[in-house]
C-alpha cells in the first residue's frame, strides 16, 4: 500500500457501487486541483488462515474475487479519467478488512474518501459500517461522500466549515480555505453558541448578550490568520444561537462540501469523531470532511 499512497496522495475506497464510482469522480476533481495522485483501493476480504472446509472454500474463491475487485476499480478508474484526462489516477487491489486496509493507506494520505453507503439504495440515508469505522478511526481527514450521484462534481456553491474554537475546528477552517482558494469557491464560517462543549474552549460571559459578542469576537479570531493567507478567498460569516449540528445541517443545503473538527478522541466510547460530525456524516445533503486536532 505504501508505495502507492503517500503524503500527497488522495484515496478512495471502491466496492463497486454507484455511490463509490460518485466519491472517486468527486475525489478526481479534488485531486485535479491541488495536483494530487488519485489512489483507487479495492478491498478484497482475506479468508480466514485456519483449515476448515469453509476457509478452502474461501480460498478458491480468492482470484475470482480479486479479478472482480480489479475490475471494480477499473472501472471507476474509466469514469474519473472522463472527467480528468489528465490527472495520475493508480488502481490497488488489496487483501484484508475493507476499514482497516483502509485506514492503514490513509495514514500517508492527503485525503482519504469513502461513500456514504455501498447500499445504493440507501445510499442517501444510512451511513454503511465500513464509512463510519473509517471516519471513526483514520488519522488523515476522512471526506464521506455523500449527494447526487449523477452530478457529483464540486459546483460553484460554497464550502461551509464549522468553528467552535476547538483544535480541531481550527484544522477544519485550514482545509476549507485551502479546498476554496483550489476550487475558486467562497467559505461560508459557521459558529454556534449554545453547546455546552463550547465552554471547553471559552471563557463564560456574565450575559447572553456579551457571550453573543464574545463569540463574534472569537469567530473573527479564528479566521483572521487564514483569511490573510488566503485573501482572495471571500468568507461569509454567521454566528448563530443553535445547536451546532442542527445549524451546520441547516447551512449544508446551500453548500458542496461541510467541512468540520472530529473533537478528538472519546476515551469511553472509542470513537474519534464526536456526535456533532456523527450526525452530519448521517444526515448531511452533500460530501463531509472530518479533520483532525493534529492535523
Amino acid at each position: 500500500m505504501t508505495s502507492l499512497a503517500n503524503h500527497q496522495s488522495i484515496i478512495v475506497g471502491i466496492d463497486g457501487s454507484r455511490a463509490a464510482v460518485a466519491a472517486a469522480r468527486w475525489a478526481g476533481a479534488i485531486a485535479a486541483r491541488l495536483k494530487s495522485p488519485l489512489v483507487l483501493v479495492g478491498v478484497v476480504p482475506a479468508p480466514d488462515h485456519r483449515l476448515t472446509a469453509a476457509t478452502r472454500a474461501e480460498a478458491e474463491l480468492l482470484p475470482r474475487l480479486r479479478a472482480a475487485a480489479q475490475d471494480k476499480v477499473h472501472r471507476a478508474a474509466l469514469a474519473v479519467g472522463e472527467d480528468q484526462d489528465q490527472l495520475d489516477i493508480r488502481e490497488l487491489v488489496v487483501e484484508g478488512a475493507p476499514a482497516r486496509e483502509l485506514v492503514t493507506a490513509g495514514a500517508s494520505a492527503r485525503l482519504l474518501v469513502v461513500a456514504a453507503s455501498a447500499n445504493d439504495r440507501f445510499s442517501t440515508l444510512l451511513l454503511g459500517s465500513t464509512a463510519l469505522r473509517v471516519a471513526n478511526q483514520a488519522t488523515c481527514p476522512v471526506a464521506v461522500w455523500r449527494g447526487d450521484r449523477a452530478h457529483p462534481l464540486p459546483g460553484r456553491t460554497p464550502i461551509l466549515v464549522g468553528v467552535d474554537g476547538s483544535p480541531g475546528s481550527d484544522a477544519a477552517i485550514g482545509q476549507s480555505f485551502e479546498l476554496a482558494a483550489h476550487l475558486g469557491v467562497d467559505v461560508v464560517a459557521l459558529h454556534t453558541w449554545t453547546e455546552p462543549d463550547l465552554l471547553e474552549w471559552t471563557q463564560v460571559a456574565d450575559s447572553w448578550e456579551l457571550l453573543a459578542q464574545q463569540e463574534e469576537q472569537l469567530l473573527s479570531e479564528r479566521l483572521s490568520g487564514w483569511t490573510d493567507k488566503y485573501p482572495d478567498v471571500a468568507v461569509t460569516r454567521v454566528v448563530q444561537k443553535s445547536p451546532s449540528a442542527q445549524a451546520l445541517l441547516e447551512h449544508a443545503s446551500d453548500a458542496q462540501l461541510v467541512v468540520t473538527g472530529s473533537h478528538g478522541h472519546n476515551r469511553l466510547t472509542g470513537l474519534l469523531v464526536g456526535s456533532t460530525s456523527q450526525n452530519l456524516l448521517h444526515h448531511s445533503p452533500c460530501p463531509v470532511l472530518v479533520c483532525r486536532d493534529h492535523e
